[in-house]
């Protein structure tokens, strides 16, 4: 024993006593410098060192990357919930949607796909500004900044009663 060595102990389990002692075989050493390397090695990852860390280093970084691929797989499975329920209440949108407004006469018919497709592009532009910009809204609580936003939306009703750019008011 050297002069300024000091003797610790530990508990281990037999598994885990059989498991040291073979790879301190495996490296040639003996049981007790092979698990003050390991100890010395751990230290030296805490602090960054540059040395190539043990199996006991290992063993603690893969269960600190196990409980955080554990609590992204839940932040995931979370969104998936969410998505699907978007999905839902978009179908049921589009059901109700379509359950409750009139078939369109022939004559109309025209007419109302311009407005539509005029309609739809407005709405896909103002999604896309929300998007790219990173802002969120909650369309319940947005109320219009002036009067005259509430002004111009009135006005821009086309002769169907059907508002040409409602959408686009609000962006």
């Amino acid at each position: 024993m050297r002069n300024n060595a000091r003797e610790v102990s530990c508990y281990l389990s037999l598994d885990e006593a059989a498991h040291f002692r073979e790879a301190a075989a495996a490296n040639k050493v003996s049981l007790s410098r092979y698990l003050r390397q390991c100890l010395l090695d751990y230290e030296r990852l805490i602090d960054n060192g540059s040395r190539a860390p043990n199996g006991l280093a290992l063993v603690e970084m893969e269960q600190r990357l196990a409980r955080s691929i554990e609590a992204q797989s839940r932040r995931v499975n979370s969104l998936y919930h969410e998505l699907h329920v978007l999905f839902a209440m978009v179908d049921r949108l589009a059901f109700i949607s379509l359950v409750h407004l009139p078939e369109i006469p022939a004559e109309l018919r025209e007419s109302a796909l311009t407005a539509g497709t005029r309609l739809y592009s407005n709405w896909r532009h103002a999604v896309m500004e929300l998007t790219e910009t990173g802002t969120e809204t909650d369309s319940m609580t947005a109320q219009p900044n002036d009067e005259g936003a509430d002004r111009r939306h009135d006005q821009q009703e086309n002769d169907d009663g059907i508002g040409s750019d409602s959408i686009d008011a609000v962006g």
